[in-house]
């Protein structure tokens, strides 16, 4: 038998970002049984008080949700060339990583920041940076047994999650597989994608385009081949953390219900 959205609402995280709670959405999530995957943004970090995500958390953790986070990524360079660059951007993202013991979340993604515009000369370098990076923040969320999930964006080959997983060399870091990037941003490619990292991919941001922009339209609105990357990784018994990223009002209860359709797991 089919699921239902409502069936569905305990199996999935939804984004949601982490000022946006304070603003009514805390309510929203814990009404309808929703579990949050947790933004924290620059301007969060900056300038909320650590007693304000312990509140968050406390209130979710008692409600019996699963939290997942995705720590901040406009403007950093986890691979920078840039010595200053590198440094603030390892900053920013050690903020957000002291939040892990508050959260207890599952996962944290986090985006490596590649655009090979600006790095194809130059990508040995870089992943040497990048390496390291990766190294210390794994270390830091092993010990608080949460994994890592680096995100693709503007990547277009998957070689390169590849590579950098191998030299990194920590369990807890993983690929989360951005649906919607792969199409707006990565060329496609859906097939070799899976085919090259299906083994690592421990999380899917769900959201649908039409291959134009980064529209973050409602599952089923677009022509991202949803069925194909969820049937592909449960023929390998693949089963990653699934979040839905809903960018406009009214668009979560459609992506739940196409969803339905398309889940390929018990």
């Amino acid at each position: 038998m089919a699921l239902t959205a409502e069936a569905l609402i305990s199996r999935v995280q939804v984004n949601i970002p982490f000022p946006f709670l304070g603003q009514g959405y805390l309510e929203l999530f814990l009404e309808r049984g929703l579990n949050p995957e947790i933004g924290l943004d620059a301007r969060s970090l900056a300038n909320f008080p650590r007693r304000d995500f312990t509140r968050m958390a406390r209130v979710f953790h008692q409600a019996r949700r699963r939290i997942t986070l995705h720590a901040p990524f406009q403007d950093l360079l986890p691979g920078a060339l840039d010595e200053i660059i590198l440094a603030a951007s390892r900053r920013r993202l050690r903020q957000a990583f002291r939040l892990l013991p508050v959260f207890q979340p599952v996962s944290i993604v986090c985006h490596l920041g590649y655009d090979a515009k600006f790095y194809q000369w130059a990508r040995p370098d870089w992943l040497e940076r990048s390496t390291a990076t990766w190294k210390e923040f794994a270390a830091l969320a092993a010990a608080q047994g949460v994994t890592v999930m680096v995100e693709n964006v503007y990547e277009t080959e998957p070689d390169l999650f590849l590579e950098l997983l191998t030299l990194v060399d920590a369990p807890n870091l993983q690929v989360c597989l951005d649906v919607g990037h792969l199409q707006a941003f990565g060329g496609g490619g859906y097939d070799r994608w899976l085919q090259t990292l299906w083994p690592h991919i421990g999380q899917l941001h769900l959201h649908d385009n039409r291959g134009d922009l980064d529209a973050h339209l409602a599952l089923g609105q677009g022509t991202v081949p949803l069925q194909k990357v969820l049937h592909f990784l449960a023929s390998r018994d693949r089963q990653p953390v699934v979040t839905l990223e809903p960018h406009q009002e009214g668009s979560l209860w459609p992506s739940l219900a196409c969803l339905a359709t398309i889940w390929p797991w018990e």
